[in-house]
């Protein structure tokens, strides 16, 4: 049996699921927010850039403000984190341990959430997603 180094799928899964997140362009939904707050994730901001450079989405939030979710993979992990607008640094953010299967199913360990990328529907992305957004909004 050819065994597969766990380092290298893990970079697979996460380009995978970088590279899913950003195709599927996935706006128009709402995050509720601890205090009742809701946040609009509004599309996606890279459609036209590589994921290894991260996957971005516009977020409105329910007083007015605009932000940007950065989202990319970085020294094992996968990474989110909050900007006012695409240009500016870091603000605050969090990180998920990823484990990926050869089967396809990736799993986000700071989140207890898995997704099988093989056959993962619309909405498994966009509940995926929207766990994303509010843990890294909870951090903040």
């Amino acid at each position: 049996m050819i065994r597969q180094d766990p380092r290298q799928l893990r970079e697979h899964a996460a380009r995978r699921l970088l590279r899913r997140l950003r195709d599927l362009n996935l706006g128009d939904g709402s995050v509720s927010l601890e205090g009742g707050d809701k946040v609009r994730i509004t599309g996606c901001a890279s459609l036209d850039h590589p994921v290894e450079g991260g996957v971005r989405y516009y977020l409105s939030f329910s007083d007015g403000n605009a932000e940007v979710v950065e989202i990319h993979w970085q020294d094992g992990r996968l990474h989110a984190h909050l900007t006012q607008n695409e240009g500016n640094a870091e603000t605050r953010g969090t990180s998920f341990g990823l484990n990926g299967h050869p089967s396809g199913l990736v799993e986000l360990s700071g989140l207890k959430s898995a997704v099988d990328l093989s056959s993962a529907s619309f909405e498994d992305y966009e509940a995926l997603l929207s766990r994303i957004v509010e843990a890294t909004i909870r951090v903040a």
